[in-house]
């Protein structure tokens, strides 16, 4: 059996050449390009998810510095009253004290014979 190459047999294989190669790049890119797109797809659902990670977390600052705000307007108020109560207590304490000792002098004078 005789192979002849002429050159339309010649040009014939290499064009049939460059068309496999030009297929088997075109395949191989949209592969690439595939991978890609799916890449893209969840970083734009990851970066969604961040958003709305970063939303909840700017509420819950908001609501803590409301909540601390909140507090800090109370605690005067609060301390003010503490103050006022303690204050009350002494001074329930002083005369119940001085009642004491008053009851005390009044039974040692009533025990030596002496009235008030």
């Amino acid at each position: 059996m005789i192979f002849e190459l002429t050159m339309t047999n010649l040009i014939s294989l290499a064009g049939l050449f460059l068309g496999a190669l030009w297929a088997l790049l075109k395949v191989i890119g949209l592969q690439a390009e595939k991978r890609a797109n799916e890449k893209f797809e969840a970083l734009q659902v990851s970066i969604g998810k961040l958003g709305d990670d970063l939303r909840r977390e700017a509420d819950a600052a908001r609501q803590l510095e409301t909540s601390f705000l909140r507090f800090q307007a109370e605690l005067p108020r609060d301390y003010v009253r503490r103050d006022d109560f303690v204050q009350a207590v002494g001074g329930i304490n002083t005369r119940i004290d001085n009642f004491a000792l008053r009851m005390e002098r009044a039974l040692d004078n009533n025990r030596r014979g002496e009235h008030l």
